[in-house]
């Protein structure tokens, strides 16, 4: 790994570098344009909706064989009703022409707007998801294509320690239920989906619950948990605040502990990046200076420090900038390599340091892949990396014109689009151009919708 004075250099480049991508951000072509306020359609009427507690009784959901889970209470679903459109004719014309409704999710934090997320409804029911401001990190939509559940995480107070909050949502309805208000920190790992309507969560005292928006009970976690895994179908795997991993087992509700000597081989606070591979074998860590596997079935933990043909070949930034919401590494479908969205890291390529967004990592050795792995001529820079919705082909674009790349941003001169699985691979000139273009262009075009407002107020934090 580089030394600790060139990691400084790397950071001030890295802030350099943020700077011009957000200077860029305004006028360039290669982030997303966002709707100005005379843009935006003017709300014909607005409803505002407050969460009020209202405990009612929960359901069992699983065995209470041996360690019994506790119901508890919880508020009462909340249910906005759509404003209805203006009287005034042309406006009656144009939602008969496209009917929409767009929906703010606000929230507050001691009567100041914290953040927000907009949301658009077309005609035929679909959803367009989402546009929010940067205290949003994460909008986790249920995996189930028909299920219209999100958990929202949002940032209440950025100061040290940070405090957040993660809150279910129903994207059709506007229906909610705070999960937890006062985490201290980011709660990355804290959530986790166990259906289409069922979410697995620990709130901000570190006990684990299972419910949906009307129902709730505790797994009566044996530690204050911090971190948590489904491994499907019926295994959640956990972290306590003593570094400690556990395993709890759906189907017989029992706490199992990992050994300590396994536990003590990942010795990070924060897990920053995880997840369970898709054949549920393994979990995959992911740090700055190495990796780590949790073999599951063996309950035995591998870690891997990469190793460098240069010490400046790369150095992650395992960071994200302010607007960006928060992705786990995604495996790439029948491989053994991990895709990271909208984090940083560093290359060197011809004695030019710059950064580059969206890596994928080996999970086997822990390293950043390269030239060789992806098939990328050895003369080319690779520069920013995509991965497709269905997780089968990354889009990896690449820099011809070398001198470009000491500013920020390097000139692209193709798109190399490469199945990792299977070897195939093609280019396209230019700049890569997108997934899903047509449903973002649809939430930021300027329709005449009926508009709703939900806000939740969230606690004050806890003073230390």
């Amino acid at each position: 790994m580089p030394s600790i004075w060139k990691k400084n250099v790397v950071y001030c480049y890295l802030v350099y570098a943020l700077c011009l991508v957000m200077l860029h951000s305004c006028t360039g072509s290669r982030e997303e344009t966002t709707i100005s306020d005379s843009q935006q359609p003017t709300p014909v009427e607005t409803t505002v909706i407050t969460q009020i507690p209202s405990p009612i009784p929960t359901s069992t959901l699983f065995s209470t064989a041996t360690a019994s889970l506790t119901p508890t209470t919880q508020p009462v679903e909340h249910t906005p009703t759509p404003t209805s459109p203006s009287t005034n004719n042309e406006s009656q014309e144009a939602e008969e022409d496209d009917v929409c409704v767009d929906t703010t999710l606000a929230f507050n934090f001691n009567d100041i707007r914290k953040g927000t997320v907009r949301w658009r409804v077309d005609g035929a029911g679909g959803l367009h998801c989402c546009e929010h401001t940067g205290s949003i990190y994460q909008i986790n939509r249920n995996p189930d294509p028909l299920s219209n559940l999100a958990l929202v995480s949002v940032i209440t107070d950025g100061n040290v320690p940070i405090y957040s909050a993660n809150v279910l949502v129903d994207l059709t309805t506007g229906a909610f239920k705070i999960l937890g208000d006062d985490y201290i920190a980011v709660p990355r790992y804290l959530v986790d989906w166990l259906t289409d309507e069922t979410v697995l969560w620990v709130d901000e005292e570190g006990e684990m619950y299972v419910g949906s928006l009307e129902t709730q009970e505790s797994f009566n976690a044996p530690a204050k948990m911090t971190d948590m895994w489904l491994v499907s179908p019926d295994l959640i795997v956990t972290r306590d605040e003593a570094y400690q991993f556990w395993y709890f087992d759906l189907t017989n509700s029992v706490w199992t502990q990992l050994p300590a000597n396994e536990s003590e081989k990942i010795t990070w606070r924060w897990i920053d990046y995880a997840a369970v591979s898709d054949d549920s074998d393994y979990l995959f860590f992911f740090f700055e200076s190495y990796s780590a596997i949790l073999f599951l079935d063996s309950r035995t933990i591998q870690t891997a420090t990469p190793t460098f043909t240069s010490e400046d070949k790369y150095y992650v930034i395992v960071d994200s900038t302010e607007g960006d919401t928060f992705l786990p590494p995604q495996q790439i479908k029948g491989t053994p390599f991990w895709f990271f969205r909208t984090e940083w890291v560093i290359r060197e390529f011809s004695q030019i340091n710059y950064p580059s967004k969206g890596f994928i990592v080996d999970s086997r050795t822990g390293e950043v892949v390269e030239h060789e792995v992806l098939g990328i001529p050895p003369e080319l820079a690779i520069y920013d990396a995509f991965l497709s919705p269905d997780r089968t082909w990354a889009a990896v674009e690449v820099v011809e014109d070398i001198q470009t790349l000491k500013t920020y941003p390097g000139q692209v001169s193709q798109t190399w689009f490469i199945s990792l699985a299977t070897g195939e691979s093609h280019v396209e000139d230019g700049e890569f151009a997108g997934w899903e273009a047509e449903s973002q262009d649809y939430l930021n075009a300027p329709l005449s919708c009926t508009n709703q407002e939900i806000t939740i107020d969230l606690a004050s934090p806890a003073q230390d």
